[in-house]
């Protein structure tokens, strides 16, 4: 399947946006409790961002379809670190072997802005995107101080 990743539309896409965040909120935690409070600002600080080459918010796309989200950014507190903040398929599109497609693009694009490694932050109780993650390289680094249900885990760039 041949993946195209393209800057999101906040304008015409916001609640596609919306809608993809709080389903990661869901699988994440196993509720929607907090979601709202989490998305405070969210369509300002896409808006604001989305232009800023640093930053990227991209829609999956598949058929002419959108499918899927990825946010990420080429800096964090480390020197040669990228964030990345969400990595999201829709239910129907996971599990199709698309993840590799994934893991690679954020890759590529990281280490074409200097990135030697990237970090996350994964709840502990999503079992799912922890066999995902680890699968592909990422690895447990520490406990997450700002929320206590999340850990940080690192992949290292060949």
């Amino acid at each position: 399947m041949d993946l195209a990743f393209k800057r999101i539309d906040v304008r015409q896409h916001f609640a596609l946006c919306y809608q993809f965040r709080c389903d990661a909120y869901q699988c994440s935690f196993d509720s929607l409790e907090g979601c709202d409070q989490m998305l405070v600002g969210y369509q300002e600080r896409l808006l604001e961002r989305i232009d800023d080459p640093c930053y990227y918010y991209l829609h999956i796309w598949l058929d002419g379809k959108i499918i899927g989200q990825l946010e990420f950014k080429n800096f964090y507190d480390s020197a040669n670190t990228g964030y990345v903040n969400l990595i999201y398929l829709s239910e129907p599109y996971r599990g199709c072997g698309l993840a590799e497609q994934l893991q690679k693009y954020i890759e590529w694009q990281l280490t074409e802005a200097g990135c030697r490694c990237a970090l996350l932050s994964v709840s502990r109780t999503n079992a799912r995107a922890l066999r995902h993650y680890q699968r592909f390289g990422w690895r447990y680094l520490k406990a997450n101080p700002k929320h206590s249900s999340t850990d940080f885990y690192q992949r290292l760039f060949s």
